[in-house]
């Protein structure tokens, strides 16, 4: 069924949260996130680590009520987004919204794609905790099952944020010298390893012969990512929420930090295997680890 599962509207609460929990790495880890109108989850409202995603409509006015309920100052930066300064979340050229501030983000998208938000105070650290998510500008009809106005069709959605985690990090709560680089041990997709990742729900590609298959990739990690897929050609129909001038067909795609890619797939044939994404050195190109899911087509 096409979809994500929730609602497209042009209004959300948003609060933001540091007190959250997630195996990671085999550890418990402290998250900071952000939820979804009181859910108290982020991602599906089934973890908490990446956040919430939103949805909105091309070309509708669009608000964002952000509470802060978190000891620390945060924002929500509107990454990709074509906002007016004031609703940029940048602290250097807006301002920052202090423990138990409020809010209102105001915007218009005015193209259907793929982007990202995230908080921008210290961004190194309040990032890497987990204070990112997707935002997915629905067509100006607000249909589901189409990318943008007069783009492809699909029949399956997905969407991926791909995320690594240094454990070293995950007590520290503000950048400096101990940040200075970024020594990934764990290797995600959605927040899960690839155990969990390859029964998830959410993060799946199931799908039977000739359904196509739309895959948001938001790279949410500090280093490239190689998406491959089994194997299987796909098409790059948009790069950080526009329409690609030319349509790519090729087997793997890689994603650099901050990036969002949307992929089409039109399986010919049944096939039951991994689907993964190699995290890359950004010096030599190495693969330091990987993060896999299923792929089901029947």
């Amino acid at each position: 069924m096409a979809g994500l599962g929730t609602i497209v509207k042009p209004y959300y609460t948003v609060v933001s949260r540091m007190s959250g929990n997630q195996i990671i790495g085999g550890q418990s880890v402290g998250v900071w996130y952000f939820d979804r109108d009181g859910s108290n989850q982020g991602f599906m409202n089934n973890r908490q680590f990446p956040s919430a995603h939103l949805e909105i409509i091309e070309g509708l006015p669009s608000s964002v009520l952000f509470r802060n309920l978190s000891p620390m100052d945060h924002t929500i930066h509107l990454h990709g987004l074509d906002v007016d300064q004031e609703n940029d979340g940048v602290p250097a050229t807006s301002f920052s919204v202090p423990m138990m501030g409020s809010y209102t983000y105001q915007f218009l998208a005015p193209h259907a794609g793929t982007y990202h938000y995230h908080c921008h105070v210290d961004t190194v650290i309040h990032y890497h905790r987990g204070m990112t998510g997707a935002i997915i500008v629905r067509p100006s009809d607000s249909a589901i099952d189409r990318a943008w106005d007069g783009g492809p069709t699909f029949d399956e959605e997905v969407l991926w944020h791909l995320m690594t985690y240094d454990l070293n990090w995950k007590d520290i709560s503000r950048s400096g010298l101990a940040t200075a680089r970024h020594r990934p041990g764990v290797f995600m997709l959605n927040g899960f390893e690839s155990v969990q990742a390859r029964d998830d729900l959410f993060t799946r590609l199931v799908a039977t012969v000739g359904q196509r298959i739309y895959l948001r990739v938001l790279n949410s990690s500090y280093q490239w990512g190689r998406v491959r897929l089994a194997g299987l050609p796909f098409d790059v129909v948009a790069s950080d929420g526009r329409p690609m001038r030319q349509v790519v067909t090729t087997d793997s795609w890689e994603i650099g930090p901050g990036e969002r890619y949307d992929l089409l797939l039109t399986p010919t044939a049944p096939i039951s295997a991994d689907a993964t994404v190699e995290y890359l050195d950004d010096w030599t190109g190495a693969v330091l680890g990987t993060a896999a899911t299923r792929l089901e087509i029947t």
